[in-house]
């Protein structure tokens, strides 16, 4: 049996208040020096023979305002930011970069000018537009077959409703004004028999509330709901120039005419939402603690829960999206059984005696009921939820849709529940999903999550290897998924061994809620970020995230032998920002530096997250490092090297950088062990810049119009000798600037009875 013995606090982590001092950066820009020579002539000839072709073929395409959506390829040499097309495609030759798409830019321009650019690509003397030039591979024409693949596939894989099938859509997202009236215009003459609304969003929910709804329910509930589905996507696209919703599509003909109007950007069958779908079992005899109130609440989005044990550590207990006898509520109650008390249930594994208590969101089917759930009625749900409960900051979703994330875009359903945890300021805990498949499931490509895959134990009820059931990252868009792993073979309600990566998750949700409880002004990305500090991974795994939270420190403590820093700061691009951190004598006693060190840094990507974007979902990325000093530049600057960071990706090719470092990930992590630095000086100093692309899909023209960032940081540092206080060291050094960023209570937990 484990040993989960109660135990004093240890030294809690620890908030750093220094505020930053910012660096100025000088920017570089388009020269004759960005010219691929050795190609330039071959590319004019190419692209001028492709845009005279453009030309013809314009004339049988749909336009809008004289307008036609062409995608431009580039080199893989070319795909870093600095080589956006954006001088050879710009306004005053009528035509604007609208998205990024693929390996390249979606381009929307006036077919008129086709032809001039035939020839202005063959003779332009200006630097700018000849870099362009040499790193843009082809041009072609937009195709139906890029908005929705193949069409007979889509249709069979669409779920049968009473009046066609139904399919999720993206309007194409055009930026002239006039353009998107005409675009509005078309889509909204589709309703004659080409697409039909599904009812309003919330429309069964919203009639069914009674008086036994609390008030604030009802009301948040309602103001979640809407009217009718297009009207809405127009008015939203004539807002933002981009919109998605769900509509229902009668015949494959209608299909085809949906996809063949140009409106489409984007088309795919709306997936259903399910759990696993286990056996009965019988409820457990034990008594829960007495003092269950005291405890946080993690909001359960599955099932459902009817087992009557468990009614004593309900919170609360929404009206349900899915009704009685479709709802997976065996699944339900395994999961709360898991979240309440999954330590009673398991205690021969190393898990950590946390109580939760659960408010029940009833929005999952069982897997085979005839139950058609549109995500989009499932997010305006969660959305009037969550606004009704904001004292619920974890919320558990052990749920997964049937088809793998894409690997070149996020899941509508991971966006949305992004969107929904960024507008709440709630954690999401997502499921990765189980086998068969070879990729994680939506949402599980939540960026605002912590993703959770499966994990076996060993003998002794420790974390092992990778679990056989369970899927494996990484994400779509340089997400590094799952962020975390934990036992996928437990028991549960019933009392037999189950197996899945929603019982992983159901294991995690408890840690985040007690550590969202524990820190002062705690954020979703500080308690992911402590998480994963916490966790036992090296290195980043596919399968297993970046490992377990250890069970023998809770993640609002210290190590022992370690000091543990946490702090948040507003970050823009244009500028690196640096903190100095005095060295701890247990570090630098032989003379040189030695101990072992983690930096976790998580950066809120909102608003520059554009779900158009494909593989550029982030429009923001985060470099940061802990460094050391030692020598001096040629200009007698003092030169820091990297003691804990990533590879200097300015040195290798945008590709290399995706594929390696994971460049474009919100999450940074690193670990190193150090033995024998030599360092001048004596303070470490931590490094954080932030950069940003693709501006024009948010009508900036420049990095400096880009919002402050918030960015989370946990850096720890120690020997891990118990007998080396680096702890009190630090504390001691950096004096006003730290104080406890733990809340020091302690809930005492009778066990007697159970």
């Amino acid at each position: 049996m484990a040993d989960t013995p109660r135990r004093p606090l240890l030294n809690p982590v620890l908030r750093f208040t220094k505020d930053p001092r910012p660096e100025g950066i000088s920017g570089g820009g388009k020269s004759a020096g960005g010219i691929k020579v050795e190609r330039l002539d071959r590319q004019r000839q190419a692209l001028a023979a492709q845009f005279a072709g453009l030309a013809t073929e314009a004339v049988r395409r749909p336009r809008f305002d004289g307008r036609v959506v062409l995608y431009a390829a580039m080199f893989d040499d070319s795909l870093a930011p600095t080589w956006t097309p954006s001088d050879l495609f710009q306004a005053m030759r009528d035509a604007r970069l609208i998205a990024p798409w693929r390996t390249g830019y979606l381009v929307e321009i006036a077919a008129d000018e086709l032809p001039t650019y035939a020839r202005l690509v063959q003779l332009t003397s200006l630097a700018k537009d000849q870099v362009d030039i040499s790193r843009v591979e082809s041009v072609r024409l937009f195709a139906e077959e890029d908005a929705a693949g193949s069409l007979d596939a889509a249709w069979e894989a669409a779920p049968q409703s009473k009046d066609g099938r139904a399919f999720v859509i993206w309007l194409m997202p055009l930026r002239g004004r006039e353009a998107a009236e005409e675009l509005i215009e078309t889509f909204a003459a589709l309703r004659d028999g080409v697409i039909a609304p599904l009812p309003p969003l919330l429309d069964s929910v919203v009639g069914e509330l009674d008086a036994d709804v609390p008030a604030a329910l009802r009301h948040s509930l309602r103001a979640a709901a809407g009217g009718d589905r297009i009207n809405m996507a127009v008015r939203e696209y004539r807002l933002r120039r981009r919109s998605r919703t769900t509509v229902i599509v009668p015949t494959r003909d209608a299909l085809r005419q949906l996809v063949a109007s140009g409106t489409v950007f984007r088309i795919e069958p709306v997936q259903p939402i399910n759990s696993t779908s286990p056996g009965q079992g019988r409820e457990p005899d034990r008594p829960l603690p007495s003092q269950m109130a005291a405890f946080p609440i993690v909001g359960v989005v599955d099932g459902g829960m009817t087992a009557a044990s468990y009614r004593a550590a309900e919170a609360w207990r929404a009206p349900p999206l899915i009704r009685d006898g479709v709802a997976d509520a065996p699944h339900g109650n395994r999961v709360t059984s898991l979240i309440v008390q999954g330590h009673d249930w398991n205690n021969n594994l190393t898990l950590p005696p946390l109580y939760c208590q659960v408010g029940t969101v009833q929005a999952v089917a069982r897997k085979g009921a005839r139950a058609f759930v549109d995500p989009q009625d499932f997010i305006a749900y969660l959305d009037g939820v969550m606004a009704a409960n904001p004292g619920t900051g974890v919320w558990n979703f052990s749920l997964n849709q049937p088809e793998p994330c894409a690997l070149d875009s996020v899941s509508p359903l991971g966006h949305d529940i992004a969107l929904l945890a960024r507008k709440h300021r709630v954690l999401p805990v997502i499921s990765i999903g189980n086998k068969p498949g070879a990729r994680l499931k939506p949402p599980a490509d939540c960026e605002a999550a912590v993703t959770v895959g499966g994990r076996l134990h060993g003998d002794n009820g420790a974390p092992a290897g990778e679990c056989p059931v369970s899927l494996s990252g990484p994400g779509p868009a340089n997400m590094l998924k799952p962020d975390l792993s934990h036992f996928s073979h437990v028991r549960a309600l019933g009392g037999t061994v189950i197996s899945g990566s929603s019982f992983s998750t159901a294991l995690t949700s408890p840690l985040a809620a007690h550590t969202m409880q524990r820190v002062r002004e705690p954020s979703p990305d500080l308690v992911k970020a402590l998480l994963l500090h916490n966790s036992d991974g090296e290195i980043f795994d596919p399968s297993l995230g970046f490992g377990t939270p250890m069970a023998e420190t809770m993640p609002w403590e210290c190590r022992p032998g370690f000091v543990t820093l946490q702090w948040t700061a507003s970050l823009r691009p244009g500028a690196a920002f640096h903190w100095e951190l005095p060295i701890p004598q247990s570090l630098r006693k032989i003379g040189k530096l030695r101990g072992a060190g983690t930096l976790t840094a998580i950066l809120n990507p909102h608003p520059m997250v554009t779900d158009y974007a494909g593989p550029n979902y982030f429009s923001v990325r985060l470099a940061t490092a802990l460094q050391y000093q030692r020598g001096y530049t040629k200009k007698g600057t003092p030169k820091f090297h990297n003691l804990l960071g990533s590879l200097e990706t300015e040195k290798i090719t945008e590709q290399e950088a995706r594929a390696i470092d994971h460049k474009w990930s919100p999450i940074r992590h690193h670990r190193n062990n150090f033995q024998s630095i030599g360092f001048d000086g004596d303070a470490l100093r931590i490094y954080a810049r932030v950069y940003a692309r693709d501006l024009f899909l948010y009508g900036y023209t420049g990095a400096d119009e880009v919002p402050g960032m918030e960015t989370v940081f946990v850096l720890s540092l120690g020997t891990g000798n118990e007998n080396d206080d680096v702890y009190n060291e630090l504390r001691d050094q950096l004096g006003a600037f730290v104080e406890s960023a733990v809340i020091e209570a302690d809930i005492d937990v009778d066990n007697r009875g159970l």
